[in-house]
This record gives C-alpha cells, sequence and structure tokens, in this order.
C-alpha cells in the first residue's frame, strides 16, 4: 500500500483530486458557503454561523491527521482548465485487515453540477483507492430520492447491495439510503471513459 503523495494531482480528463492542504482553506471555505443552501438537504446538520477559516483550518488539520493515520483521504475536487475547487470526495473510515474498505463521500458545487464533473472524479477515485491505496471495497450510500447521486456511483459500477432504513442522519433527520459498492475484482474502466493516474 501506497499513501497518495499530498501534492500529488490525480488527474481525469477534466477534473483532478489532490489532497485538501492548509493553504486550500480560503477556497474551501469559500466553496462551503457559496453551496451552504444547496448541500443542506444532503448533508449532516450544519450551522451556517461557523464558516469561518478559523473552522476549514482545523477541519484541514483533521484531515491530514486521518490521512497520516491511513484511517481517511480527503480530496479537493478541481477543474484542470482553471485550478478551481469544485467539489469534495472523500474515501472515510479505512479499515484494514480482512475488510479492505473505505466509504466514498462527495459533493459538488451546483453551478457545476450535471456536466459528469463527479463521475469522473469517483472514477479517478477508484483508481486511486484500488491501485494505490490497495483497498478491495468502496462503499457509498445513497438516498433514494437523490437520483443525481445514484447515476455517479452506477456509472462507476457500484452495484446496489441493500437498502438500509435510518441509516445516516442528514439535515437533522435519519434518513433511508441505498448502499452500493464496487470492488477491486471487478472491471475498473470508468463508464465516462476517461481516468488515469497522472
Amino acid at each position: 500500500m501506497h499513501a497518495p503523495e499530498p501534492t500529488r494531482r490525480y488527474s481525469s480528463s477534466r477534473v483532478y483530486l489532490e489532497l485538501l492542504q492548509r493553504p486550500h482553506a480560503p477556497e474551501l471555505l469559500a466553496y462551503r458557503r457559496r453551496n451552504f443552501a444547496y448541500h443542506r438537504p444532503f448533508s449532516p446538520a450544519q450551522d451556517e454561523r461557523e464558516l469561518q477559516i478559523a473552522e476549514q483550518d482545523a477541519l484541514i488539520a483533521g484531515f491530514l491527521e486521518r490521512a497520516a493515520r491511513d484511517q481517511g483521504y480527503h480530496f479537493g475536487v478541481f477543474l484542470r482548465r482553471s485550478g478551481q475547487l469544485v467539489g469534495q470526495l472523500n474515501l472515510n473510515n479505512v479499515v484494514r485487515g480482512v475488510f479492505q474498505n473505505a466509504y466514498v463521500g462527495y459533493s459538488m458545487d451546483e453551478a457545476q453540477t450535471g456536466q459528469g464533473l463527479m463521475s469522473e472524479a469517483l472514477g479517478v477515485a477508484c483508481e486511486v483507492a484500488f491501485s494505490v491505496l490497495e483497498l478491495h471495497r468502496l462503499q457509498a450510500a445513497v438516498m433514494p430520492w437523490n437520483l443525481a447521486s445514484i447515476r455517479v456511483v452506477e456509472k462507476n459500477a457500484f452495484r446496489k447491495e441493500g437498502y438500509a432504513p435510518g441509516y445516516l442522519k442528514i439535515a437533522g433527520h435519519w434518513q433511508d439510503h441505498l448502499v452500493y459498492a464496487r470492488r477491486s475484482d471487478q472491471d475498473l474502466t470508468p463508464a465516462f471513459g476517461g481516468g488515469a493516474l497522472l
């Protein structure tokens, strides 16, 4: 297993993933502020008053600590043409031993939705998870009404494994989720047709 290099960019044709670092804090704050209302139905309860630069610094410090311990990897999703931060993609709660699993979470800038960018980003994340981190399985939980997110995982060969009532507390309520997973022994070719560890 090789940990992702902190400043390495993992690219597809239109986006790249990079581990979030302290210099990204202002961009992360701007991203979270402009998408606060849009992300609210998909996120744990948040207080807009907490969206300050100090909180982003603390978040990123926590991200880096988890990465150093091989417990989780928190990437920014950036546009290749401009370098703009347009999303986040996390490989959370890495478990080794006989499981070799991580849980996928992601969000996208409202202004960039509908273009397939998150599908590309997840394809790259799968390659990092399986080729760099040498994980065996990725799991994603999606609320049944979130059709856009279902398309993202299905485009990346995640298979529906089940239905989990009251699985996660989202927007202040325990929400049912569909459970999807993808394994390293499945076809690694992304459905969107591009993605390489550049």
